[in-house]
């Protein structure tokens, strides 16, 4: 248990660069390969690696905006507080926080429905009622320690990585479909893109996580741009090799698309792969409800929320009415019953909430160019960083191309969450207070 100088109890400090750059390769991993790469290929055709390749690109644009806002805010409440403090404006940092961490819970259910579909392809079990189980199992876990979570997700993480490597492996030395890897569309590409973008949400939970972290000011902002970079290497060579195992055909109709991909060379021990990904889709579940709580904790320490939300429990140091909060809406989420629905709304939260970051790196660069800060994005003209301007923007031309059905559910949330800060909102401190706060909590 840690003790505040106010005498509150806060989180344990437990993430060193490894530990933290292995928890974002884990929560993207699962999110993307295991989950969404067998639909986006229906999209994209043998365009999926590309479809990969953008995303990441958007991705890495945006990560270096949080990278460098993590440096100079290390706070749990991440992207809530960025915008707060870069826009100075209640409204637009509370219904960033709001999205951000709708974006966790509604990401956690869409996981949850993927290790469903992988469970029903070797036992036969309801989908839905595997997902909400896989819920709760890790909202108990989450609730005892993010040092024990901490411990499952490195075992996780080697079983995961050891699957991907596999079938990287064996598609470039054994595959035998011969797909056509530059037959694609454009517009298909980027259709596929805006979906697996969702395969790259993950990298921004790390920066709510800078509360248990060991020098957050740097290992943070590392630990990101480290978990993007490789998780991109993966997810194209990973989609190449499945291309070339299997085809765009048999990969774009599958349901448990890591299965399915080694069936040519492992035949009915392929659902060892499905094992895997059981493995892989649940710590990613696991990692989406951990930093989901962390979210509610921050946004509710600074008033966003209710207080009651961040009380963190003497036994076991970590924020039980947050994890709670956490394991009630995610749970909520899976009466959508489509998990491309869900993902579609995810990345609509996520690339809203990821304009207005980028858009705070801006004004703080030009606002307050002397504040500290460990980490500085390159490539700059006038103070202003050249990847946050094409961050912003390519962010808003991904949001077109997300069906209509889940920009309007994305839409209802920003108005439910405008409605929630009405109420609420009048609650948040200044930005002289967040800064108060962190000398309180002595980050």
């Amino acid at each position: 248990m840690v003790q505040a100088a106010n005498g509150k109890t806060e989180l344990k400090r437990e993430f060193g660069l490894v530990t933290a750059t292995i928890f974002g390769i884990s929560v993207i991993v699962g999110a993307g390969i295991y989950a969404i790469i067998g639909v986006a290929t229906a999209i994209s055709g043998s365009g999926v690696w590309l479809s990969f390749l953008l995303a990441a690109l958007v991705a890495l644009l945006t990560g270096l905006s949080y990278a460098e806002l993590a440096s100079m805010f290390p706070k749990a409440g991440s992207s809530f507080l960025y915008v707060l403090k870069g826009l100075k404006n209640k409204m637009l940092g509370f219904v960033t926080g709001w999205l951000v961490l709708f974006e966790t819970m509604v990401g956690a259910a869409a996981i949850s429905m993927a290790f469903g579909y992988y469970l029903a392809s070797i036992v036969a079990f309801p989908v839905s009622l595997a997902a909400l189980g896989v819920i709760i199992l890790f909202s108990i876990v989450n609730l005892i320690g993010i040092k024990e979570s901490i411990r499952l997700n490195n075992v996780m993480f080697i079983i995961e990585i050891g699957g991907l490597i596999f079938v990287i492996v064996a598609g470039f030395l054994f595959g035998t479909a011969q797909p056509d890897l530059m037959d694609f569309e454009m517009m298909q590409v980027f259709a596929g893109a805006a979906l697996v973008f969702f395969a790259m949400l993950g990298f921004e939970m790390l920066a709510s996580e800078s509360e248990e972290a060991k020098d957050a000011r740097r290992t943070i902002p590392h630990a990101i741009l480290l978990s993007i970079g490789i998780c991109t290497v993966l997810y194209v060579l990973f989609a190449i090799a499945s291309l070339l195992l299997v085809g765009p055909e048999i990969l774009g109709a599958s349901t448990a698309p890591v299965k399915d991909v080694v069936i040519p060379l492992l035949g009915e021990y392929a659902f060892i792969f499905a094992i895997i990904a059981l493995a892989s889709t649940a710590n990613t579940v696991m990692i989406c409800l951990i930093t989901a709580s962390r979210l509610s904790y921050g946004m509710a320490n600074e008033n966003a929320l209710p207080s009651f939300i961040s009380t963190v429990n003497k036994k076991f140091s970590t924020p039980h009415f947050a994890v709670l909060f956490s394991l009630i809406v995610a749970s909520l989420f899976l009466l959508l019953a489509n998990m491309v629905i869900i993902a579609e709304v995810t990345n609509f939260a996520a690339l809203t909430a990821f304009f207005m970051v980028n858009i705070s790196v801006i004004v703080l660069r030009l606002r307050e160019p002397k504040t500290r800060r460990e980490f500085v994005i390159p490539f700059s003209i006038a103070n202003i960083p050249i990847s946050a301007v094409i961050g912003a923007i390519s962010v808003l031309v991904m949001i077109t191309f997300l069906s209509p059905e889940a920009i309007l559910y994305g839409v209802g949330l920003i108005v439910l969450g405008a409605g929630v800060h009405l109420v609420q909102g009048r609650k948040l401190p200044s930005a002289r207070a967040f800064k108060e706060g962190r000398k309180a909590h002595r980050l």
